[in-house]
């Protein structure tokens, strides 16, 4: 793995890639802040159970709680964009795709499988595993600057614990690198950058438009939050629309990320070189 490490950090597609998480990172905590100034919230007139849900989300906005600060140091940036996709996903997608197409490109894949088919499949995700943790984790750094001068601005203390903080930024790494790995996964499996693309945002844009329906239609957030994107939400567990708890919502990260590997290391195996 040590040389699909050095190769990785050599090629400049991986280095603009790393540089565009640091400013999705960037955006998405900044995004944060400016639209809850754009919002201008009243006191709710509803009485009952929906006033208290209401009452809940006007709380969860103020800058001065811990949970909206949350929020802004979240490097996936899902309390920012409920049915949609996220920034975030779309780089590490991108950037898992790249560190195993390289490998395609320039036939390095060749020698490689020789020395072992499952072995290189393994070394590839386990190289895009540590590079997008890094790359994510550097990222989370950017989201204290942000959070800093928001709240400065906001003439509001900083009041989030550092615990919390380190917990939301670990579980955002994880569910991040998982989803990097699943991109790696498709990618060996279809032995293609540009067809593992394709299939990756055929899968978002249909994840997105049932996610919109759902959330449209009134569904119960349970009939989709089991999809690879809302797994993230769930996992991170700072969104006010998560289906599931975080622990559940990491199981399915890392149940769609295994589905993934399965498939790739499976295919691999049946390489014609």
């Amino acid at each position: 793995m040590k040389t699909e490490l050095y190769t990785a950090f050599q090629l400049s597609a991986i280095r603009i890639t790393a540089a565009v998480m640091l400013l999705a990172a960037v955006l998405g905590s900044v995004l944060h802040w400016v639209l809850r100034s754009l919002m201008k919230i009243d006191p709710p007139q509803i009485g009952g159970a929906t006033g208290d849900k209401i009452q809940q989300v006007i709380g969860n906005s103020d800058p001065s709680s811990p949970h909206f600060q949350l929020q802004g140091l979240d490097v996936t940036g899902t309390a920012s964009q409920s049915s949609g996709i996220g920034l975030s996903y779309v780089v590490v997608t991108v950037l898992g795709i790249l560190l195993v197409a390289g490998n395609f490109r320039h036939g390095a894949v060749m020698w490689k499988v020789l020395r072992g088919r499952g072995r290189w499949g393994l070394n590839m995700l386990g190289t895009v595993a540590v590079v997008t943790a890094a790359v994510v984790a550097v990222s989370c750094l950017i989201t204290v600057v942000v959070t800093s001068i928001a709240t400065a601005l906001n003439g509001v203390d900083w009041a989030a614990s550092t615990s919390d903080m380190l917990l939301v930024w670990l579980r955002g790494i994880i569910a991040l690198t998982l989803l990097a790995v699943a991109a790696a996964a498709i990618t060996i499996a279809t032995h293609s950058g540009p067809i593992a693309g394709v299939v990756m945002g055929v899968v978002y844009i249909i994840e997105a438009t049932v996610t919109t329906l759902g959330t449209v239609l009134g569904w119960d957030s349970h009939a989709y939050g089991w999809l690879p994107l809302q797994s993230i939400v769930s996992a991170v567990g700072v969104s006010n629309t998560a289906a599931y708890g975080t622990m559940a919502g990491m199981l399915l990260c890392v149940g769609w990320a295994g589905l993934a590997t399965i498939i790739g290391i499976g295919r691999v195996k049946t390489y014609n070189l």
